[in-house]
């Protein structure tokens, strides 16, 4: 008996930007069924597997061979999927994976903590202008705020305060967040995140800092991307490390203070937009370029005073976004642009100004 998949009639066009599971949430609407039907009608599981549950890492990655299911039944080319998943933004803004078997590229994904495989963030308004559909780059870590709306992006539900669009268990919609409740069976938030309000964004030096991430995420593989965007999360996580250590965070919304001075540590702050947003001015602090020639702006230049090294000199690459100095016993904080980056064997180390010729780094 033939095997071959039938071509669905009804097929919505990717959107620009768009995430996996939300052009499936797509192709539910546009045929009226709900997520999980319109997986399996898609053909992303193998023929006769009723049972068929997707990975909670869904939209990271999607094997070869259900590409091909996938392509038969939509018509969608294979370039087309794989854009629509994490996958596109590997040897970009996220480094190659050690291998391309989904379970390591998931284990992998996860200790890189970069992107948000089994959520996402939004911006409501953008849902509500756009009629649903939920951006890839909402799903990485630099993604805290909407340029277009001066808006932060929401990371969880108004209504239950669960994460926004997952993978699974729910029903699936692009409109009402639509979580189980696990203690009231039959019970989904009814709440509606077309509605929902996130905290306005004032700060122009924020705005200006995602503005020009979006850029780069937006151009994945463009010289210098995945090297300004990693080393800005190692500041992130420097800053959260030494948090005690890190310089005051300097003049901005008071909305953004408040998270800030009222969360301790901040241990968690890729899960909140608004201490992403805080740990981001304190790193970027001094260290934007006022041109306002766009590939000046996501030049590594638009990040600190130095500029791209050269490859032919050797020059060791510019303290972009500060850190505490790694010198032995040095308490001092290097603000951006000014100290150096070594490369010892564990990772990058920033040395204050002080410390740049002569300190011994710790795993050199």
């Amino acid at each position: 008996m033939s095997t071959s998949s039938r071509r669905l009639a009804l097929v919505p066009d990717p959107y620009p930007g768009e995430s996996l599971l939300s052009w499936i949430d797509a192709l539910a609407g546009l045929n009226q069924i709900s997520r999980l039907p319109a997986m399996r009608f898609a053909d992303f599981m193998r023929s006769g597997r009723s049972d068929f549950r997707p990975s909670v890492r869904f939209v990271a990655h999607l094997p070869m061979e259900a590409m091909a299911r996938v392509r038969a039944t939509t018509g969608l080319s294979i370039k087309q999927l794989r854009t629509m998943t994490l996958m596109h933004y590997v040897d970009g803004v996220l480094p190659s994976p050690p291998s391309s078997d989904p379970r390591t590229f998931d284990a992998w994904l996860n200790r890189l903590q970069l992107a948000y495989p089994v959520s996402s963030r939004a911006c409501p308004a953008c849902l509500r202008e756009n009629g649903g559909r939920w951006l890839l780059r909402w799903r990485l870590i630099w993604s805290f705020a909407c340029v277009r709306h001066r808006a932060f992006l929401l990371s969880a539900c108004r209504g239950c305060g669960k994460d926004l669009h997952q993978v699974l268990p729910d029903p699936g919609n692009p409109v009402l967040c639509s979580q189980y409740n696990w203690k009231y069976p039959g019970y989904a938030c009814p709440r509606s995140i077309w509605r929902m309000r996130p905290p306005r964004l004032l700060d122009t030096h924020l705005l200006e800092c995602q503005r020009r991430l979006d850029e780069l995420i937006n151009h994945p593989h463009r010289q210098g991307a995945q090297d300004i965007l990693r080393t800005l999360h190692l500041a992130l996580e420097n800053i959260r490390i030494n948090y005690d250590d890190a310089p005051a965070l300097p003049d901005t919304d008071a909305l953004i203070h408040r998270w800030w001075h009222g969360h301790g540590h901040a241990l968690w702050y890729a899960n909140n937009p608004v201490l992403t947003a805080a740990f981001i001015k304190v790193a970027t602090l001094g260290g934007l370029n006022t041109s306002q020639n766009a590939d000046v702006q996501v030049h590594m230049a638009s990040w600190s005073a130095d500029g791209f090294p050269s490859a032919t000199t050797g020059v060791p690459p510019g303290n972009r976004f500060g850190g505490k100095c790694r010198a032995i016993a040095c308490p001092s904080w290097a603000p951006p642009g000014q100290g150096s980056v070594v490369y010892a064997k564990d990772g990058p180390y920033v040395l204050c100004s002080a410390h740049t010729d002569h300190a011994p780094v710790p795993g050199k």
